[in-house]
């Protein structure tokens, strides 16, 4: 079956519709909006696309500040409403029980399942159209009716408004389809360099490591560096690596991976400063063997985890990734990583 060129224009399906709120001479206004998204995990800052022509925009700019009003599906008539008349010549204040945060002068409606408070950074882009309005989140509000266990949105019981603006219908949430950054690790390759999964044992074994935390982007320089300093130390000690160059993946910390990056060496080493002395756990260990460009181990990784389920078995620490050549002088596609996992 081909695919159909149908023109340039947002091909998005689905997009969150929430009513953006400005104080314009001393009145909440709330304006509905279609562009509207995260851009930054930490500091957390959203953008709100507006027309050049929209009376929010002003109350944006007076007060240096706006909200973000996500509605329930109950309320799409206000929703709709709120985006077919104008600030300028219609006085929506009262269509809403207003409440203000921190901030004090970003207007939040108190009947929707989450608001939040944006204090505007003073950046912005212009387009033909609309203006792009970016705002750092202050604070966020989730409406005791729609609060997990945890105090968070429990999205099902907020029933959030879509507007769906290819066929210009407004939609709700339809069936749970599962765990994010979970259920992909069900997904079979339909063709791996992956071996199949093996249980060994090994020895513990000596390692010299740095522990950092570093943005993925910026793990392959992490790594070079890290490897680099280590291998400068060792050779100032007369020491020399027993083995390949691993990264251990402790975890995320925000949207920083914690890892640590090292070497293993032989009885005595000692490390100095930020290059410590961290062995290499000994005991069960479940291994994988994966052939190819680094950007594919996810998979080896998958078929990790896949291993650990049907095995009944639990991970006892970090996964250790092992580089067995140099991808400065090997084809990606002759690349050999070994991924151990400890067990417990």
């Amino acid at each position: 079956m081909g695919m159909l060129k149908t023109g340039a224009y947002n091909p998005l399906p689905v997009v969150p519709i929430v009513l953006v709120g400005a104080n314009v001479n001393g009145k909440p206004n709330y304006a509905a909006v279609g562009f509207v998204n995260g851009v930054n995990y930490r500091p957390a800052v959203m953008y709100v696309g507006l027309s050049k022509n929209h009376h929010t925009t002003r109350g944006i700019l007076e007060n240096g500040s706006f909200s973000i009003n996500v509605p329930s599906a109950d309320f799409v008539v206000e929703t709709d409403y709120c985006g077919l008349v104008s600030g300028k010549s219609v006085d929506k204040s009262a269509m809403f029980n207003t409440f203000y945060g921190e901030l004090g002068s970003a207007p939040m409606i108190a009947e929707f399942p989450i608001t939040c408070e944006c204090r505007y950074t003073g950046q912005q882009v212009e387009f033909e159209m609309d203006t792009v309005y970016f705002g750092e989140v202050v604070q966020v509000y989730v409406n005791e009716a729609v609060a997990g266990e945890n105090g968070r949105l429990d999205t099902l019981k907020a029933n959030p408004l879509l507007f769906a603006g290819l066929e210009n219908r407004y939609r709700a949430l339809g069936a749970d389809m599962g765990a994010a950054w979970q259920v992909g690790k069900q997904y079979q390759p339909k063709a791996s360099a992956v071996t199949s999964c093996t249980l060994v044992e090994r020895p513990p074994q000596p390692a010299l490591s740095i522990r950092s935390r570093v943005e993925p982007a910026g793990l392959p320089a992490a790594i070079g560096e890290c490897a680099a300093a280590i291998y400068q130390y060792a050779l100032q000690k007369g020491r020399a690596p027993t083995g390949a160059l691993f990264v251990a993946y402790h975890g995320l910390d925000g949207s920083l991976l914690d890892v640590e990056i090292g070497l293993p060496f032989g009885d005595g080493v000692e490390g100095n400063g930020r290059i410590i002395a961290s062995p290499l756990p000994g005991g069960q260990w479940v291994r994988c063997l994966h052939v190819g460009p680094y950007d594919h181990l996810p998979q080896a990784r998958v078929a990790l985890e896949q291993w650990l389920k049907a095995n009944g078995r639990a991970a006892a620490g970090p996964s250790y990734e092992c580089y067995l050549n140099d991808p400065r002088v090997t084809a990606p596609e002759k690349l050999e990583t070994e991924i151990f996992i400890p067990l417990a």
